[in-house]
Parts: C-alpha cells; sequence; structure tokens
C-alpha cells in the first residue's frame, strides 16, 4: 500500500484551499498532473523481454539471474511451448514506489496470459515442475528377409530439421549378408558413416532392429522415417517403419510484458483520468483505478504499442 503523497502534501502542510461561491466557504484545490511515456520506452509488448524461455524440470526452481526489467512499469505475461503448461508461474519484483510485490500467473499452453499488476522491476521467477516428461523420438525398422543375391539397397531418411531431408543412403549387400541380422547390421554402419544421419541421430539397434533416435527433445515429428527401396533387387526385405517412442519436447516457459502501463497515483475513480492521448490522438483504452495498491493502478490503450508512439494521460490529482 502507498499513501498518495503529493494530495497529502498540499492538503496537510500547505493547505491550499480555493474559493467557491459560497462566501467564507473554500475547498482542497485540484491540481491535474501530465503522465508521459516517452515512445521509446513505450516498447510492444514481448513473451520473453523479461527472461527468453526457461526449461521446466521435475522440481521447481527459482529463476533470479538473466533477468530485464521493462523499461517502464507493466503487466507481466507468460507464455508456454506446447499444450498442457498449466502449473502457476509466481512473479516476484517491485511496484512504481518501490515495494515487493508477487502475482501469480497461470500459462495457458502456448496462448499468451497477461497479469494485472505494473511490475518496475522483476527480482524472481519461481517456475513450477514439468507438466510432460520429455522423450526422444525414436523411430525402428526391421529387417524380414536376407539378402540372396548381391546389390544395393537405398535407405532413405526422412525428418524435419535434418540437413538434406530426405538423405539417401545405399548399403552394399551380397551372399555373406544371408541373414537378417548380417544385413542390419551393414545398415547400420552406413546409416551411422553418414555424416547427415549421424549428426541429427543416434544409429543403434540389435539383431535385426534399425533405429534411429534424435540427438535432442523435441516434438513428435509426423514426417520422420526410415524406408528401404531394393533396387536392383537383392532377395532383401524391411517391416514397416514405426514410430517406437514418441518425441516430447522439454516444457519451457518465457516471461515478458504486456501491454499495460503502470501509473504513480492511486486512484478512486478511472473517471479521474480526463484524457488519454495514444501517439497525440485521443485514446479509448481502459485505466484501472485502485485506492489502494499503487501497482494496481494501470492504463491499457487501444492503441498497438510499438516503441514509436508516445502515450499521455491528464489526470485529477
Amino acid at each position: 500500500m502507498t499513501e498518495n503523497y503529493s494530495r497529502a502534501l498540499y492538503k496537510k502542510d500547505y493547505g491550499q484551499e480555493i474559493t467557491t461561491d459560497v462566501d467564507e466557504y473554500g475547498v482542497p484545490r485540484a491540481f491535474l498532473a501530465h503522465i508521459h511515456i516517452p515512445a521509446a520506452t513505450a516498447v510492444a509488448a514481448s513473451s520473453d523481454g523479461v527472461h527468453a524461455a526457461m526449461n521446466l524440470g521435475t522440481a521447481a526452481q527459482a529463476i533470479t539471474t538473466g533477468i530485464t526489467n521493462p523499461a517502464v512499469p507493466r503487466n507481466i505475461r507468460v507464455v508456454g511451448n506446447v499444450a498442457g503448461i498449466n502449473n502457476v508461474v509466481k512473479i516476484t519484483g517491485t511496484n512504481y514506489a518501490g515495494e515487493v510485490i508477487t502475482e501469480n500467473i497461470t500459462p495457458n499452453g502456448t496462448d499468451a496470459v497477461d497479469g494485472d499488476l505494473a511490475f518496475k522491476t522483476v527480482t524472481k521467477i519461481d517456475l513450477p515442475i514439468q507438466d510432460h516428461t520429455p522423450a526422444k523420438q525414436q523411430e525402428t525398422i526391421t529387417v524380414a528377409t536376407g539378402c540372396t543375391q548381391p546389390g544395393y539397397l537405398k535407405f532413405t531418411v526422412t525428418a524435419d530439421g535434418m540437413s538434406e531431408s530426405p538423405k539417401d543412403v545405399w548399403v552394399y549387400v551380397d551372399a555373406e549378408d544371408n541373414t537378417v541380422n548380417e544385413v542390419a547390421a551393414k545398415v547400420r554402419a552406413a546409416l551411422g558413416d553418414d555424416a547427415d544421419v549421424s549428426g541429427f541421430f543416434d544409429v543403434a539397434g540389435a539383431d535385426a532392429v534399425i533405429s534411429i533416435t534424435r540427438k535432442v527433445y523435441a516434438a513428435n515429428d509426423d514426417t520422420m522415417a526410415l524406408a528401404m527401396d531394393d533396387a536392383p533387387a537383392t532377395g532383401v526385405t524391411v517391416g514397416a517403419s514405426t514410430n517406437a517412442v514418441p518425441g516430447v519436447a522439454v516444457d519451457t516457459v518465457s516471461v515478458g510484458w504486456g501491454d499495460k502501463f503502470g501509473l504513480p497515483y492511486l486512484l478512486y475513480a478511472d473517471e479521474l483520468a480526463i484524457l488519454k492521448l495514444f501517439n497525440k490522438a485521443v485514446d479509448t483504452g481502459t485505466v484501472t483505478a485502485d485506492a489502494t495498491d499503487i501497482e494496481k493502478n494501470v492504463f491499457d490503450p487501444t492503441g498497438t504499442p510499438d516503441g514509436s508512439k508516445d502515450i499521455d494521460l491528464y489526470i485529477i490529482v
């Protein structure tokens, strides 16, 4: 809670009054405050301006480093990277008056969720535990029959984000590769020797199974597959490419700021803001008033801040 020092000063210390049309009856003098937010500090809303995406884990975390404060007091925004992220993020910082404040904001997957309080600084971000267990996607294919005559097999690896996808890898087989295990071993070796494939995947498997596993956690890629083209015919056959382990990305949350700007006055009515300007034109944005907590007094312009437009408010105080 913050006292309104400007009004208290004039009423209590100086007793400034102005006359009325009734003799011997005066009223306290009111003032018109002009709050000017320069364009350079009225920047666009941001999903990660306070902190870039942070990985969630199996335990809660308190983040106190890598934080950037908004140029002027703003409300806070949180954004997750995948659907289903919905555990509370707690923001700790200070309000316009430098007092410590906190706010709990519940993410909604990849939708931006804005808080209501204006933070001058953010000093700590309490992250929740992850909603999903990350997993590295794995695709497998099984050799069904061995080689009956020598020739080349063409194995094609497809994956979103891999260089040269789809990537063809040629494998030579001969009469000595007459078992499914021997064919699979040759294919695994060839895939592992290919720079594009081995740079993106760990190649493994046992017996007749060939597996490729992404090196990083990522959402499941429906295009990821292993395929074989038997040309010329060698007698080798394989089963269908199988998504043995679906990929699951690491849950992340980023923190930024929204479109609301903090006001340095305790207002008991939004009508006290008699003129609102955005880019020097009348704006119909919303003033939220609160006579107790300074951080709840905010202005949400109708115009879209982008760092090139001033904001001006004229308030009776």
